[in-house]
């Protein structure tokens, strides 16, 4: 008797093309359904299917068992979370290794969980028992003095054949940083793409009526000032590769004018100080040009400026006012916000300021545009009566729908995988930050220190410690013989 087991590919259209033990299966083009017969399923692991080839563990029979039926539903739209299971991390060393662990523990759950590719159960909490899982993590957590290393590991279950082994060494410091190193791994082992657990979210923390640039962790950890002007600092934006911060601050006392400060601290420059307005400066994609809002010649306008802030470029001309650029990912387009049509609205138009067309249509007074990662997606706000709410709709305007509502959401950015909104709300209180999924799950609320928190900014994937701290790389190819 064979046996029919399902998996859920994440993604729209696409190709996928899975080589198994017996047979090669590829597919093409948009939503629809494949059976593939054959001998025994043993995938050769590849990232661009890492998804389909990690669920059909669960379906792999062992070497002596008859062949199986694999059956593949391709469905376009939302992905179906992953069940996984964390397993508490066996701690050894230090006799403080075990408080240590526990803390791993929840921080590894905890980034799995906000992945968006997974849905958790833990081993430490009551009840939660690895029951229809596909896969089961944990490992160890040895503590020596002042160093600390992981052995990551993720297995199928119930069969338990290894899906990714790692292991990772860091000074004890920097603990924090070797658990989302690990939980990155998992999510580019399941997916094919990186997590997001080492990025790090500039904001706006406003005292009274001082406002400074901070940055912390994307899960609120590690809150820590970048300027301390006693000023009023705006519209923070990271570089292509994380390492600078753009933010428009008053602190020379002539008006709003734009600087650069590096991400991890030191000197900070000024890009921007012309007369009249200078704010809401973006770095292109490559990193060679500022998209910024200037009224030097007397009218909010959009410019380009080289990295330097020089050799200014104005692309918008129009009696109105027109602010807030944001890239493509391809750096091909601009999406900004005008008010030529008598309200706000969001419209694109190319890299030279040609071929300009309205982006928003069926909902009124719409801001602050932010381009997905990916492409294929512009977040904006739209006015209500409470404030804003955030809406998402395709580069040609087309499928616009409702994302964020509730309270006043402003100013979102998106995650540099595109799975996730980082967005300003006073839903519970004072201005906070939130993150909303894309999905039917509650936005959840970023700890800030008890900081009253503003304009957002989520960083690309930084090249920092997590990198070195990969020591081993055991089994990753998923399949194996049991």
């Amino acid at each position: 008797m064979t046996r029919r087991r399902q998996l859920i590919w994440m993604g729209g259209a696409g190709r996928l093309t899975w080589m198994c033990g017996a047979g090669r299966l590829t597919w093409m083009g948009g939503a629809g359904r494949l059976i593939w017969m054959g001998g025994a399923v043993v995938p050769a692991f590849a990232r661009g299917a890492a998804l389909a080839c990690a669920l059909a563990l669960a379906a792999a029979p062992a070497l002596a068992q008859p062949p199986s039926d694999v059956r593949i539903d391709i469905t376009s739209g939302k992905g179906h979370r992953i069940r996984i299971h964390c397993e508490s991390l066996a701690a050894s060393g230090d006799r403080n290794a075990g408080t240590w662990s526990a803390q791993a523990d929840e921080v590894l759950a905890h980034d799995l969980d906000w992945s968006a590719v997974f849905t958790v159960s833990k081993s430490w909490a009551g009840g939660q028992a690895p029951a229809d899982v596909q896969a089961v993590a944990g490992g160890k957590f040895s503590v020596n003095g002042d160093q600390v290393r992981l052995s990551g590991e993720v297995r199928d279950f119930p069969a338990r054949r290894p899906i990714l082994i790692k292991e990772y060494r860091a000074p004890l410091r920097d603990w924090r940083a070797m658990v989302h190193a690990f939980a990155d791994d998992i999510v580019l082992q399941f997916t094919g793409e990186s997590g997001v657990a080492q990025t790090r979210i500039a904001f706006i923390a406003q005292t009274g009526r001082v406002k400074e640039l901070y940055t912390m962790d994307y899960d609120g950890a590690r809150v820590a000032p970048m300027t301390a002007d006693r000023s009023i600092a705006l519209s923070p934006s990271w570089s292509p590769e994380g390492s600078l911060l753009l933010y428009t601050s008053y602190r020379s006392g002539t008006g709003p004018h734009i600087f650069v400060t590096p991400s991890g601290g030191g000197k900070t420059f000024q890009i921007s100080g012309r007369p009249g307005l200078n704010t809401s400066a973006c770095y292109s994609p490559d990193g060679r040009e500022i998209a910024c809002t200037l009224s030097m010649d007397g009218n909010s306008e959009v410019y380009v400026l080289d990295a330097r802030g020089e050799h200014p470029q104005r692309l918008t001309t129009n009696r109105a006012i027109d602010t807030s650029p944001a890239w493509s990912p391809t750096g091909h387009e601009i999406a900004f916000t005008s008010d030529r049509t008598g309200t706000p609205q969001v419209y694109v138009m190319d890299r030279e300021g040609g071929s300009v067309r309205r982006l928003t249509y069926e909902v009124g007074y719409t801001d602050s545009p932010a381009w997905s990662p990916k492409g294929d997606q512009i977040a904006f706000v739209s006015r209500t009566g409470a404030g804003f709410d955030i809406y998402a709709c395709r580069p040609d305007g087309s499928g616009s729908r409702l994302v964020v509502s509730g309270g006043s959401n402003e100013n979102p950015r998106w995650s540099p995988d595109g799975r996730h909104l980082v967005f300003a709300s006073n839903r519970d209180g004072p201005f906070a930050l939130y993150v909303t999924d894309l999905d039917d799950t509650p936005p959840r609320r970023l700890e800030t220190g008890g900081l009253e928190a503003l304009s957002p900014a989520w960083s690309p994937r930084l090249a920092g410690p997590g990198e070195a701290m990969r020591v081993t790389d055991g089994n990753s190819n998923p399949g194996g013989r049991p």
